[in-house]
């Protein structure tokens, strides 16, 4: 089986060959085609995957097509992960933020709306090219935002054969079973949400829902959220368990304060680490043991530093040292969901999973042509979404708040409207004023000119 992945000079790309090698994963991939716009760099990763592949005791072709036709033909999978702008885009929106009083964050608020609008043209173009040049292929999307991604599918029509995945469900669900002293297999987690915007609203244990358990419980609670990112009496009186990203909602002020304290962002930590391991590669040459000790000192340090300015956590050498001795061990992680969606789909194996796809009458107030984020039944036939009813009182007014802003970025970025992305930053909760939006949105243009310029 070919696999291609568009934005092949990703950084976590390499962890994908590492778990093609797992004895769980189930599949037989021949060839990993790399397609990135950065060829040099794309050789460098491809070059980590090689040599992943030989510490595992396998064997991988990976090879670095000339163009994304090359890479599309005769390939069965496709995993889209890219960043327009580069990681210094991803700084640059944080920064943007932060300097007119708001979180700086990848994917949620004026961050995730910055990087969603540079990047809707280009996925679009990239799914449409998929759809026509490897028709038979599956797409699987983690190109953030995820769920705007999937919502531009949705609303352009190139949404039957892809699937938006995002390893952050999952993440909380291992930590609610950790915290319930229960394997992860043996629990169903009644979920629903958007993308980053996600709520557990039940725990399935042998039948019986656990979660009024958990939430009595101060200690499972302290399990449940290693970060300390809501308070207990938040919790119980939500009586749902939001997953991490909820933290930039439920706690704005916080979140900002700490970031702005700490003098940096989680893209300038992140650049800083890429940095870094790029250089090291660079130095190992043809030395295979140096190359790879210095991806797993990069994946610790990007592990041991998650959220930790966000939340007012510490970046010690000690977290770095635990974050390494268990690299490759979590049951989550990025190529974890990428590879258990592709194996589900190609064994016609299914399994429940929450993924991103239109609706389909899953949330019940909602249109089906809306993308969410629900459990959802895969297979050959792609991921169908179960049941979720309506939602909880509870969250309605948030997550109608941020369905709206989603819809319309879409629109914004597809009719190249300056008007709707001012329309849509000011339907965010993080921002919600107009005046503020539009300089916002002004400040994005001026420094994403080659990708905003279409905004008029």
């Amino acid at each position: 089986m070919k696999l291609a992945i568009i934005g092949g000079a990703g950084i976590r790309v390499p962890l994908v060959t590492n778990g093609l090698f797992r004895e769980e994963t189930g599949i037989a991939v021949d060839e990993l085609s790399l397609f990135d716009t950065d060829t040099e760099r794309a050789a460098t990763i491809a070059r980590i995957c090689e040599a992943m592949a030989r510490r595992a005791g396998g064997k991988l072709r990976v090879s670095l097509p000339r163009s994304l036709d090359d890479a599309l033909e005769g390939c069965s999978f496709v995993v889209s992960s890219i960043r327009v702008g580069g990681i210094n885009g991803r700084v640059r929106d944080e920064r943007i933020a932060l300097q007119h009083g708001v979180p700086g964050q990848e994917t949620v608020g004026p961050g995730g709306f910055a990087l969603a609008l540079r990047t809707i043209p280009v996925l679009v173009d990239y799914g449409r090219r998929v759809a026509e040049r490897a028709p038979q292929a599956w797409m699987i999307n983690f190109t953030n935002p995820v769920g705007i991604m999937a919502e531009a599918f949705i609303r352009e029509g190139i949404s039957a054969r892809c699937i938006g995945v995002c390893d952050t469900p999952r993440e909380q669900f291992l930590h609610v079973a950790e915290a319930l002293e229960v394997p992860l297999e043996t629990a169903y987690f009644d979920y629903l949400g958007l993308n980053h915007l996600g709520w557990i609203r039940a725990v399935m244990v042998h039948g019986r829902d656990v979660l009024h358990d958990l939430l009595a419980s101060d200690e499972a609670l302290d399990r449940a959220y290693p970060l300390r990112l809501f308070s207990k009496s938040f919790l119980r009186t939500l009586r749902l368990l939001p997953t991490e990203y909820l933290f930039y909602y439920y706690s704005t002020r916080e979140a900002l304060r700490r970031t702005v304290a700490s003098g940096d962002t989680r893209g300038g930590l992140i650049r800083d680490l890429e940095a870094k391991l790029m250089q090291s590669v660079a130095e190992a040459g043809h030395d295979e043991r140096r190359t790879l000790a210095a991806y797993d000192l990069y994946l610790a340090g990007r592990n041991a530093s998650y959220m930790a300015i966000e939340t007012g956590g510490s970046f010690e050498a000690a977290r770095v040292d635990e974050a390494r001795a268990n690299l490759y061990q979590s049951a989550a992680g990025y190529e974890r969901i990428a590879l258990d969606v592709i194996g589900a789909v190609h064994n016609n194996q299914a399994r429940v999973m929450p993924v991103d796809v239109a609706n389909q009458g899953a949330i019940q107030d909602l249109e089906s042509a809306t993308a969410v984020e629900v459990p959802c039944a895969i297979d050959a036939n792609g991921a169908r979404p179960l049941a979720a009813g309506r939602l909880p009182d509870q969250i309605r007014g948030l997550f109608f708040q941020v369905k709206e802003f989603e819809r319309i970025t879409v629109d914004a970025a597809l009719r190249g409207s300056r008007s709707l992305a001012i329309d849509a930053l000011a339907s965010n909760p993080l921002v919600e004023r107009r005046e503020l939006a539009e300089k916002l949105v002004l400040a994005y243009q001026a420094a994403h000119a080659p990708w905003l310029n279409h905004l008029s």
